[in-house]
């Protein structure tokens, strides 16, 4: 059973529907409890076998949603609960104990909660499960910096990507289906409309290339709060024709085929899927060097780094690869087989599934040895 605070379209969720949906293929039982009611365009994704568990959580703390996980985890009788991020980790926690649940894993996905008090609950309760889980070194490694969580306990688990579900559609169909002009220079980005996601700073970069003559247009794709604040950026910045602000797309296959560099700006990640399935669309990637981006994108050959927050320094990036096409092309290449060899699906799900059965061989085997002593 994966505990998720809420099944909405963000990175960490599609990444848990993928595993389910792949695991069901392999004769692994899965459901997911989503502790705040679901987005349908997201449970239409879940194959028809994985029960989807909604509840009501209160916002902020809720203490009835022990309660309430409790019954349904003693219902159900999951061998493993697998929790994900903060929002679920301590209610998850205590539920799963007090329903005398096997095995407990938890994984994060990016951002941490670092207020003194949040960093010494993480400890605790991350010692109370049985796998501590990452999706980057990474982000593994600060998770140990910041709260002293032994370094050795937490165990990466890299994300994977579909690669089938990309390169099928070419730049010309992809543009006209967005109405995008067919001989721009296009970069973009896809990602909820949040702070941590710094498109901002892809506005302030794309304005400074065009203040320099490069003639870039930028596809957004994604909602969220800040959409109309980076709108009104757009507009004093002077560049909104040439922005096209794409809102919640679930056909990203398209939006992807579309660009010339996808662009990653963001503050904080924790191994970023849009990366992954840009680098398997055949795309060129800068890349704020944030969480594991540095684990994705080799720099010079997949795509460029630069430092978060930096206008400046993003605009040189993408000037460089926007201005050289056989370096493009060349990493265009490179990143798509770098997808392919590396961050396969396949082998993710795989990862998970070695993992999951790991914990019920050393729960069979310390049955079959108390049935012995018996």
């Amino acid at each position: 059973m994966h505990v998720v605070h809420s099944l909405h379209p963000g990175g960490m969720e599609f990444g848990v529907v993928r595993v389910v949906n792949g695991l069901d293929a392999m004769g692994i039982v899965s459901s997911i409890c989503s502790t705040a009611p679901a987005d349908p365009e997201l449970k239409a994704l879940v194959v028809r076998r994985v029960r989807i568990f909604e509840l009501s959580r209160r916002p902020g703390n809720d203490p009835r949603l022990v309660w309430t996980l409790f019954r349904l985890m003693r219902r159900e009788r999951p061998d493993v609960v697998h929790t994900h991020g903060w929002g679920t980790l301590l209610e998850g926690l205590v539920a799963a104990r007090l329903a005398a649940v096997p095995f407990i894993v938890h994984g994060e996905h990016g951002t941490l909660q670092l207020k003194p008090y949040q960093r010494r609950l993480q400890r605790t309760a991350w010692g109370r499960v049985n796998r501590v889980l990452s999706v980057s070194s990474r982000l593994a490694e600060r998770m140990s910096r910041e709260t002293g969580f032994p370094p050795d306990r937490i165990r990466t688990l890299p994300n994977g990507v579909d690669l089938s579900r990309f390169g099928r559609i070419g730049r010309g169909e992809a543009r006209s289906a967005l109405n995008l002009p067919a001989d721009a220079l296009i970069v973009g980005t896809v990602g909820r409309l949040v702070a941590v996601k710094d498109q901002a700073s892809l506005l302030d970069a794309v304005a400074t290339l065009r203040r320099r003559g490069l003639p870039v247009t930028t596809v957004i794709a994604g909602d969220g709060p800040l959409r109309g604040e980076l709108e009104r950026r757009a507009a004093r910045l002077d560049i909104a024709t040439h922005v096209c602000f794409l809102g919640h797309r679930t056909d990203v296959e398209t939006v992807l085929a579309a660009m010339d560099v996808f662009v990653l700006p963001s503050v904080s990640e924790g191994m970023s899927n849009t990366i992954l399935e840009a680098m398997a669309a055949g795309l060129p990637v800068v890349a704020t060097r944030v969480g594991g981006a540095d684990e994705l994108v080799v720099a010079g050959e997949t795509g460029l780094l630069v430092p978060p927050g930096s206008s400046e320094q993003l605009a040189t990036a993408l000037a460089a690869v926007l201005g050289d096409a056989d370096l493009r092309r060349s990493m265009a290449g490179a990143a798509r087989k770098r997808a392919a060899s590396e961050f396969s699906l396949e082998s993710s799900i795989l990862a998970y599934k070695h993992l999951y059965e790991e914990l019920a061989r050393g729960h069979t085997r310390r049955e079959q040895q108390a049935v012995n002593i018996g």
